[in-house]
């Protein structure tokens, strides 16, 4: 399976402004280039603070048919009255959703979802295995990966994140309490995932960038 990332940063490496967590500094050119890097996708997951800036059906700008939705969630603060979930019906089949989270959803907390949505319990432990495993059960061959922060550090810790599309913004953020790009306890420079420039492309004052991933044991 291939696991793709694509997000929009600042030069200081913030992803969102805390001051509004809706508002996109990246320009239309951007919004459309992370649509046509999920036509790639069969698969589109993000962490619950994501999910409530945009709450509806993620797809790309060619896909007919959406692909699979899934959020990772601790609390379960996801509206059920969110486009995501109103709009799944209307599809034939329904657009098909995985909640993940590390504990079980309470019964009358799934009580609120439609019927066919699907739950996944990872326990404590880094989720990113469990996830990928079942995926590859299903047969899904793309994954993308939209965020936020601590969700992307996930993926890198568990050496499960292939490819980076990332848009470098020009301006600074500067702020403690904006979203960063990855966020987490860190890795020491030996252990460090590090990138390959696959393609680079400047789109006025946006660099568009197309990294491969390595992790120590691959550049080693």
């Amino acid at each position: 399976m291939r696991t793709i990332a694509c997000l929009a940063a600042t030069l200081d490496g913030k992803i969102a402004s805390a001051q509004n967590l809706r508002a996109r500094f990246g320009s239309s050119e951007d919004l459309t280039h992370l649509l046509a890097v999920r036509n790639q996708a069969d698969a589109i997951l993000c962490g619950g603070e994501t999910f409530r800036q945009h709450m509806g059906i993620r797809k790309g700008n060619v896909q007919t048919v959406p692909p699979l939705q899934i959020i990772m969630t601790r609390k379960f603060d996801l509206s059920p009255e969110a486009g995501l979930f109103r709009k799944s019906v209307t599809y034939t089949p329904a657009v098909p959703i995985l909640i993940v989270s590390p504990q079980p959803a309470p019964p009358h907390i799934k009580a609120q979802y439609p019927d066919h949505v699907e739950w996944l319990v990872t326990g404590a432990d880094n989720p990113v295995p469990v996830i990928m495993e079942l995926l590859a059960q299903k047969g899904i061959e793309t994954l993308s990966v939209e965020g936020g922060g601590h969700i992307v550090n996930l993926f890198l810790q568990a050496k499960a994140l292939d490819e980076f599309y990332l848009t470098l913004c020009p301006l600074f953020l500067g702020g403690q309490s904006d979203s960063s790009l990855v966020t987490g306890p860190g890795f020491s420079i030996a252990d460090a995932p590090r990138t390959e420039v696959i393609q680079a492309e400047w789109k006025g004052q946006e660099l568009y960038m197309h990294l491969k991933v390595l992790y120590p044991s691959d550049s080693a």
